[in-house]
């Protein structure tokens, strides 16, 4: 799909959108960390595609469908091409965060499971097996996530493009998304060049990985019981508190009251309530040692 994509864009756009390209440097480190398989030029000429047909489908779409409801030419285009703007400044910012937001998102899924998948390692690595088959026993558990896939380019690029094992762990050390794998890759690099004892290096991280997941569990524990207590006292009880109290102004009230508070019920109940029950189910997984 994404070659499909870049090749329609580099044919329609040309080399009009390099003198663009350096604005989003930025970019370039968390496409990396995402794994998307696009340097940053192919990137940005695939997200400026892709923001041009959104554009060339919603205007005339939103135009009939306006023109149909509006029974007004001039209102209904007016609406559409706010409404296009709209759709199209929400895909921008779509299309710049999603690099950085996979990258994220990544770097948890590692870390959620990298003391495991060290322990398992450094069984391999104590039975005295070479160290690519670490990686490549790894990278056949797909449980692991992320974690699998790093695997995986270690064993592509020593068995597929004959790299030898020191420089692929570089590589891939390089581009990982997630500190704690760095530091593990770049310790094991060190291991292998100096001739050190691989299962006892690997052992060793284990032990840091898992007090550190321990400590981490911990931590969201104590925070999730404390945003838990708020919910329940602001969202919940304020809203049923809400409710009642308005109830009961609707009674002693006028006809006016009535329905506005009537009004008010219907947004607290149907809008603020799902809204604010989605933001903390949000936050709580953004919070989440585990993916």
């Amino acid at each position: 799909m994404w070659d499909k994509i870049k090749e329609l864009s580099f044919r329609f756009f040309g080399k009009r959108l390099e003198p663009y390209i350096p604005y989003f440097e930025n970019m370039k480190t968390d496409l990396q960390h995402a794994n998307i398989p696009l340097s940053l030029r192919e990137y940005v000429y695939v997200m400026f595609f892709a923001l041009l047909l959104i554009f060339a489908i919603e205007l005339p779409l939103i135009t009939i469908i306006s023109a149909i409801i509006m029974k007004s030419a001039l209102s209904a285009f007016m609406f559409a091409i706010t409404a296009t703007i709209l759709i199209e400044m929400g895909a921008f910012f779509m299309f710049y965060t999603y690099p950085s937001y996979t990258a994220r998102s990544r770097k948890r899924n590692i870390e959620s499971g990298l003391s495991f998948a060290t322990t398992y390692m450094s069984t391999i690595a104590t039975s005295g097996a070479p160290p690519i088959t670490m990686f490549k026993v790894l990278a056949k558990f797909k449980e692991y996530g992320e974690i699998s896939k790093e695997a995986e380019k270690i064993t592509r690029d020593v068995e597929a493009f004959g790299m030898d094992l020191v420089s692929a762990i570089r590589k891939t050390a390089s581009r990982s998304p997630s500190s704690e794998l760095k530091e593990l890759l770049w310790g094991l690099d060190t291991v292998l060049t100096t001739g050190g004892d691989v299962g006892a290096y690997l052992h060793e991280k284990s032990r840091t990985f898992l007090a550190e997941y321990r400590r981490r569990l911990e931590q969201y524990s104590q925070t999730l019981s404390l945003l838990i207590e708020v919910y329940l006292t602001v969202i919940l009880v304020g809203s049923i508190f809400f409710v009642i109290m308005s109830a009961l102004m609707s009674i002693f009230g006028g006809g006016d009251i009535n329905l506005f508070m009537s009004f008010m019920q219907f947004i607290i109940i149907f809008i603020v309530l799902p809204v604010a029950s989605l933001g903390f189910i949000a936050l709580i997984k953004t919070i989440s040692p585990t993916a």
